[in-house]
């Protein structure tokens, strides 16, 4: 009886290694990023205009998380909190809260959105840019 109920334990006990260390994992900080910095890189660059506590902003975080990981290398994710980085949001023209702003790989602003926008609808236009 003990043999048969070996795989199951071990089944589990590799389960809950593998969320353990999925929960453990930490996802990027994009807001220490600085736009400057992402707009010289050589990189397309994904902004998002938010803050913290604004809802579609909070929203959107996990997206820009995901995005930010599986673009690795070919996009640059960050995030600009407007009330730290005020002359950028004026600079920007930045009116409402979430903001994305798509730049290329020259740093020049080609495309904008304001809200929450789902993740399957960026990948869209980052295809449309010719990022894959």
């Amino acid at each position: 009886m003990a043999n048969k109920a070996l795989p199951l334990v071990l089944a589990i006990f590799v389960a809950l290694l593998l969320v353990t260390a999925a929960c453990s994992a930490n996802p990027p900080d994009l807001s220490s990023i600085p736009l400057e910095q992402a707009l010289s890189n050589g990189k397309p660059t994904l902004a998002e205009f938010g803050w913290r506590t604004c809802i579609p902003c909070k929203e959107m975080k996990p997206i820009l998380e995901e995005l930010a990981v599986e673009y690795k290398g070919r996009l640059n994710v960050v995030i600009v909190e407007v009330y730290e980085q005020q002359e950028l949001t004026r600079q920007y023209r930045i009116m409402t809260i979430p903001t994305q702003i798509f730049f290329d790989k020259y740093g020049r602003e080609i495309g904008r959105h304001i809200g929450f926008w789902p993740k399957e609808e960026i990948i869209a236009q980052l295809k449309k840019m010719g990022v894959d």
